[in-house]
């Protein structure tokens, strides 16, 4: 090569270390997989996920009380290892505090760790949530139902779920509140 004024110019490249190509990335999975959350076979035993009107799940706190019915014969860590239960009592806030409460709760499910899970269980928060599960079961036993069927005549026929998301809106509402869809006349 040649500079601007037709000097010959030799040029030197200086070569790429070898390791900044060498990346340490595994590139396998464990021949036996190591769950953070209890693995259940049958879904009737999980607790119902996130907005899931149209598969007969709504979380609420009806299905708190029915979860922790079946969960009774469970050890509590087994009963808690449950992500979408953890994550409807993260957001209890309206009935109960129970996101501040949560961090040593999360960590025992994390470590597999049962003696934090049962210490964390004689915290007074979750004394308060089972005194606020049993009034509500000897309130109205016909409550507790997690079902689609028995929502009352009078709700159904005043809320419409949107066909995209599955959220529960007003019948007023033209569009879903949550994705902004409109309402489809099927």
């Amino acid at each position: 090569e040649k500079d601007v004024y037709g000097n010959e110019v030799q040029r030197l490249g200086r070569p790429l270390p070898v390791e900044y190509l060498l990346v340490d990335v595994p590139a396998s999975t464990p021949l036996v997989p190591l769950y953070t959350f209890l693995e259940r076979k049958d879904a009737k035993q999980y607790f119902p996920v996130e907005n899931r009107m149209i598969d007969g799940h709504i979380q609420d706190f009806a299905a708190l009380a029915n979860y922790l019915a079946k969960s009774r014969s469970l050890p509590f860590l087994d009963a808690v290892s449950d992500f979408h239960m953890l994550f409807y009592l993260y957001r209890m806030e309206d009935m109960l505090p129970m996101k501040s409460q949560l961090g040593p709760l999360l960590e025992a499910v994390r470590n597999k760790d049962k003696t934090k899970a049962n210490e964390w269980k004689t915290r007074e928060v979750w004394k308060t949530l089972e005194e606020l599960i049993e009034a509500s079961s000897n309130h109205d036993d016909s409550s507790m139902s997690n079902d689609v069927e028995h929502v009352p005549s009078g709700d159904a026929e005043q809320n419409w779920i949107c066909t995209f998301c599955t959220f529960i809106n007003s019948r007023e509402l033209p569009a879903c509140e949550i994705c902004n869809l409109p309402r489809s006349r099927q």
